[in-house]
This record gives C-alpha cells, sequence and structure tokens, in this order.
C-alpha cells in the first residue's frame, strides 16, 4: 500500500475534471485518485492478462502523445498559423520576441528549490527500475535487460526534452510558471482551441498518468 505511485493517480485526477472543466474540491479530487488506484489494483488481481494489454497498449499512447506534441510544437513555430492563439501578439513564449531575456526572473535557487527540482527531474526516470521487478515474465532476460534498459533511458531522455521544448514554444513563460500540473493541458489549449485542445487532448494525458500507475502497480505485484 505504500508503493505506489500517487503522484500520478493526482495528475489523471487534475487532468480529468480540467477536460470536463470542472473545478471541484479537493476531496473529490483525491477521490478520483483513490478510486484509479482501487481499479487498478483490481484488474491486475483479478485479470491479470488483460491488465497486461491494458497498460501496454497506455504505454502506446503515451509515447505517441509525446511525439505528438513536439510535432505541434514544431508546426506553430515554423509555420505561424494565424488562426492558432499560441501565436496571439500578446504571448510571449521562450522562443519569441524578448522570451528568453525573462525566463529566468524571478526564479528562486535556494538549495531546497534545486533539490526538489532534481528529485522531480530524477523520478521522471524511476519507472526504468521496474524492469528488475518483472523480469521473470520476460524471455532471455538478461539479455532483454542489457538492450532495452539503454534504449529506453535515451529514448525517455530524448522525448521528455523535446516536450519541455515544446511547451516553452507555444505556452507563454507566465503561464508555465503559474500552470503547476496542468502545463500540458494550457499547452493543447493553445494550440488547439477550447474543444479539441481542452477536452479531448487532456484526457489523453490522463490515460498516460493511469498507464503509469497501472505499470507501477504490475511491478509491485509480480515482485510479491
Amino acid at each position: 500500500m505504500l508503493g505506489f505511485t500517487a503522484s500520478n493517480c493526482v495528475i489523471f485526477s487534475q487532468y480529468v475534471f480540467f477536460a470536463f472543466d470542472k473545478e471541484p474540491a479537493d476531496v473529490w479530487r483525491k477521490g478520483l485518485a483513490v478510486a484509479l488506484l482501487t481499479v487498478i489494483t483490481v484488474i491486475h488481481g483479478v485479470w491479470y492478462r488483460a491488465g497486461i494489454r491494458i497498460q501496454n497498449f497506455l504505454g502506446y499512447i503515451k509515447v505517441a502523445l509525446v511525439v505528438f506534441m513536439v510535432l505541434s510544437a514544431l508546426y506553430v513555430v515554423v509555420f505561424q498559423p494565424d488562426s492558432s492563439p499560441a501565436v496571439a501578439p500578446t504571448a510571449t513564449t521562450a522562443f519569441g520576441p524578448e522570451g528568453w531575456d525573462g525566463l529566468w526572473e524571478g526564479s528562486d535557487w535556494s538549495f531546497g528549490t534545486i533539490a526538489t527540482s532534481l528529485f522531480k527531474v530524477f523520478y521522471s526516470y524511476a519507472g526504468l527500475t521496474n524492469l528488475n521487478n518483472v523480469l521473470n515474465e520476460v524471455k532471455d532476460p538478461v539479455r532483454t535487460l542489457k538492450s532495452v534498459s539503454l534504449s529506453a533511458l535515451v529514448t525517455a531522455c530524448f522525448l521528455y526534452l523535446l516536450a519541455n521544448v515544446a511547451y516553452f514554444a507555444v505556452v507563454p513563460v507566465e503561464e508555465i510558471k503559474r500552470s503547476g500540473q496542468l502545463i500540458a493541458a494550457l499547452f493543447f489549449e493553445r494550440v488547439f482551441g477550447q474543444n479539441v485542445g481542452r477536452r479531448f487532448l487532456p484526457l489523453a494525458v490522463s490515460l498516460s498518468a493511469a498507464g503509469n500507475v497501472m505499470v507501477v502497480t504490475f511491478a509491485l505485484v509480480s515482485s510479491t
């Protein structure tokens, strides 16, 4: 019970409510997060093979979503479509005029903030250790671990870097600073507008977070 990834459960809840344009009380957000964790635990405990198929499918969604974000940002930066709210005259992005000059303005460089930032970055790659917990499910585990671990690390690093570049290319710097966990939702809303960008794509992000919870839960179940 103490090993589950609570942060992604909360992110799932936040993006679901954002997609439906709701701002519920904190108890409702936490309640939906607990419900997600409960459903995933039941799926892995009762329908073992089905859980594997679902989490693999959600993994493909996550990779496709990041690639889609990068291509969308590239489209906005290169072609500058007039209909896109991301290129509104009042929007100052990191890649726009004077964007880099004010990027670090008002930043907090205390050791506590830097340590927290590094912790969050390292956590992005912590999921790779789950592979060690499920090697009994893998054919030829030694050879697979040697090849997959390195390729997964490089791929994750490359995709996360491009995702952050996409954020800075489209979302104004001040909105990034205020966004908290909803930065991807703001990105989609500015590129695709209220309907697709605010509703459909944030739901895809919530599914991505749910996929992470499924993988971590599966690893813990397999290791026990």
